[in-house]
């Protein structure tokens, strides 16, 4: 998320413009890292990283499922179905930072400053998927087989001047009949899981990234190239081990 929000992939040195204050944060670690001399730094740029116990963004996505299927409602999507939202597996996320430190270590092969316009590696971890609210709306209707789709211009033009507030209801409309679910279903520690929905991930900004820099400098090649149903459906099994899932 440090990138200007674009639809076309980012590479590593494309413009940026951190949306979210992690993102502000993470940007600011990452420039006063570089000032330290003889400091072994290798800088590495996720997409939202989902896969068995993760609890990120597409983790809130699969508990606002939830509420959805349970109150027999359709669940609609802000913004349109275009709008990237680019994942990565938590397995290949953990193999991409072990090869790239073993790449570094080996004494970074291929990586030409001047060309790469950096004198700190930098990489983006994405997978080849492509994900957008769409495919994320296709799966989410298969796995809770509930209906899915958008909210239309209209509703999203008000959404994005009232965010706020679309917020804050959409946060009030969710959190009670997840309490509910999780008392039937006897759960008193539920771990990290909530539908509650931060207002940075709901803003209309894409999250599209270009991982080629990885595959064709360090040599690293995906294991889990895309989002499927069957990758959620392991997520959601992880979260049922840990009784976290009602």
């Amino acid at each position: 998320m440090v990138y200007k929000p674009d639809s076309a992939p980012s590479k590593e040195n494309d413009k940026l413009k951190p949306w979210s204050k992690i993102a502000v944060f993470k940007l600011q670690a990452e420039e006063e890292l570089a000032k330290i001399e003889g400091l072994n730094l290798v800088i590495v740029r996720l997409a939202h990283v989902y896969g068995p116990y993760a609890s990120q963004w597409v983790a809130t996505a699969l508990c606002i499922a939830r509420v959805y299927k349970a109150l027999e409602s359709e669940m609609k999507w802000l913004w349109t179905k275009d709008l990237h939202t680019n994942t990565v597996h938590i397995h290949d996320a953990v193999r991409a930072l072990w090869a790239v430190a073993a790449w570094y270590e080996s004494g970074k092969p291929k990586w030409d400053s001047a060309a790469m316009g950096s004198t700190v590696p930098t990489f983006n971890i994405v997978d080849k998927g492509v994900t957008t609210q769409g495919v994320m709306a296709d799966i989410i209707g298969q796995v809770f087989g509930i209906e899915t789709g958008f909210q239309g211009q209209l509703v999203s033009t008000f959404a994005k001047l009232n965010l706020d507030s679309v917020v804050d209801d959409v946060n009030d409309e969710l959190l009670g009949p997840w309490a509910d679910l999780l008392a039937e279903a006897g759960i008193t520690r539920p771990g990290p899981l909530t539908p509650f929905m931060e207002k940075e991930l709901l803003k209309d900004t894409d999250l599209s990234m270009d991982g080629s820099r990885l595959e064709e400098v360090v040599g690293f090649t995906y294991e889990r190239p895309k989002i499927t149903k069957e990758l959620i459906e392991e997520v959601i099994e992880s979260y049922k081990r840990m009784n976290w899932w009602p």
